[in-house]
């Protein structure tokens, strides 16, 4: 682990393998851009943040650059967002692919490709997650005042009405790095936020992936979105669950952590 003097994050080396990418094995949850399971080897070690970037590493940069604080409140009500709370190690949130992207420069390294993050999320598992979803994550159930059965509620209610009962419950992001992290000693890699990367999206990237250090389609639409959130239900707390965001979209419940390939 070592301290980038530059964004004052802690980062962690990742040596070179090779893994299993997508649908884990017995996995139920499975959509069908996580199929099918493909060998992928990682030729080259890197470094990637222990957790994903702080409010307070975000200061320091806008600071320097001379940038805007980032919206403080939800369109929800939750209004400790970013700089708005007390709490500075909470991550940044409504940070846009290229404003992460921008920061991850300044700090001397980039995004990680999507096969980057997975093979660090696994941490040399191969189940859907890497440890038991209370003891490594916020999501859903457990970020609150109260544990609620969001299995339950997602079944039953719409997209807006879920979003209010959480609200009303009191979920919100939750400080980094207080879960316990997966065998590389990476932090929140499920749950608290989904995390920018640098690949173009495309649903059926795994039919013909490259095996050797992917970098996902050449182009697209929108950016590649890993992990989960603080609202999630726990079907969707797995490592190799894919989502999508348009370079410019700004959610409250995203956030990015960096990676790089020499030292800082």
């Amino acid at each position: 682990m070592k301290i980038n003097p530059q964004d004052q994050q802690k980062y962690v080396w990742v040596s070179p393998g090779a893994f299993q990418m997508g649908c884990s094995p017995g996995d139920e949850d499975c959509r069908a851009d996580e199929k099918p399971s493909h060998t992928v080897k990682i030729d080259r070690g890197f470094w990637i943040g222990q957790t994903v970037v702080t409010v307070a590493a975000w200061k320091r940069y806008r600071q320097s650059a001379g940038l805007p604080p980032l919206p403080s409140s939800d369109n929800i009500g939750r209004n400790q967002i970013n700089e708005a709370n007390p709490d500075d190690s909470i991550p940044v949130v409504f940070v846009t692919w290229n404003e992460a992207r921008n920061f991850c420069g300044w700090a001397g390294l980039r995004l990680p490709t999507e096969a980057e993050w997975e093979y660090a999320a696994r941490a040399g598992t191969t189940t859907a997650r890497y440890g038991e979803l209370d003891r490594i994550a916020w999501y859903g159930d457990n970020s609150g005042d109260r544990r609620i059965d969001t299995a339950a509620l997602v079944s039953s209610m719409d997209t807006k009405t879920y979003d209010r009962r959480l609200f009303e419950n009191g979920n919100v992001l939750h400080p980094v790095a207080q879960k316990s992290p997966n065998g590389f000693g990476l932090y929140d890699m499920l749950g608290n936020v989904k995390q920018w990367t640098a690949d173009w999206y495309d649903e059926r990237a795994y039919e013909n992936a490259e095996s050797d250090d992917p970098h996902g389609a050449p182009s697209g639409r929108a950016k590649v979105l890993r992990g989960a959130t603080f609202g999630d239900n726990p079907q969707q707390m797995r490592v190799s669950i894919r989502d999508k965001n348009g370079v410019g979209g700004r959610l409250g419940s995203t956030g990015f952590r960096c990676a790089g390939d020499g030292a800082f």
